[in-house]
């Protein structure tokens, strides 16, 4: 065999496995099964927020409609559930690791004030 062929061969003894030990360790971990029951119960209720998001763009789109302007009121409201609607998503795809409301506070008004600040 040529130089070139020898270094495409894999020596398969040097490669570190999982130790079947740790792996267990990790799959058996409370906190993680826990965090999953979580995620399956706030995954529900993202799913239950259609209706109230429709709702919510239905009133504004009414308001805007019979007006001409956008009701300030229900800009308040689409903007806390925005708010709450990313906190969920952030707990789902671990980007946090704070249960969402309920169980932790519910989200500020930041983009709110940033808008303010803009204009």
């Amino acid at each position: 065999m040529s130089d070139i062929q020898e270094e495409k061969i894999i020596d398969v003894g040097n490669e570190e496995f999982i130790d079947s030990e740790e792996w267990k360790d990790n799959f058996l971990k409370q906190g993680k099964w826990i965090r999953l029951f979580w995620m399956l119960a706030f995954s529900f209720v993202y799913y239950l927020s259609m209706p109230v998001l429709w709702l919510i763009v239905s009133l504004q789109f009414l308001f805007v409609l019979i007006t001409d302007k956008r009701s300030e009121n229900i800009s308040k409201v689409s903007v806390g559930f925005r708010n709450y609607m990313v906190q969920i998503l952030d707990y789902l795809t671990y980007h946090s690791g704070e249960k969402p409301f309920p169980f932790g506070e519910f989200p500020s008004d930041k983009d709110k004030e940033s808008q303010e600040n803009i204009e």
